[in-house]
């Protein structure tokens, strides 16, 4: 697969039976429907999370980015509690893309729960509904 960031070439990463693709050069992270979730529960997960965030703060301002899996548009998701993080989601097949330093982010106990409220909205969205900012 191929980057949707800087379309450099992902490596797969594997953490307890758990597979993952980042991105070679921003480290970026491509997760599968709910893989996140699956890795949340596991202790040591942000060792996946090795790229550099300020890096990631780069890429993250870029807009009009496709999805590596099936090539449409992927929806901005922006959520901001303690620390925001703004990632970006398939509405196909629901893979999410982290920039680097977003999983470790993500990881943080204060603003899990919020973050479940709002994939789990997602997962619902119908008829072309949309819950993200642009």
């Amino acid at each position: 697969m191929i980057c949707p960031k800087c379309e450099n070439q992902f490596e797969v990463v594997t953490f307890n039976d758990i597979e993952v693709d980042r991105c070679t050069n921003c480290m970026g992270i491509w997760f599968d429907h709910r893989e996140q979730e699956e890795l949340k529960k596991l202790k040591g997960a942000e060792q996946i999370d090795i790229g550099d965030e300020f890096l990631g703060a780069k890429y993250d301002h870029m807009q009009n980015i496709d999805c590596p899996r099936c090539d449409i548009r992927m929806h901005h998701v922006t959520h901001q509690a303690d620390l925001e993080i703004r990632f970006e989601r398939c509405p196909q097949c629901k893979g999410s893309f982290f920039d680097a330093g977003e999983f470790s982010d993500y990881l943080a106990e204060e603003i899990f729960d919020e973050f479940q409220r709002v994939m789990s909205e997602l997962d619902s969205l119908e008829g072309g509904q949309n819950l993200v900012d642009y």
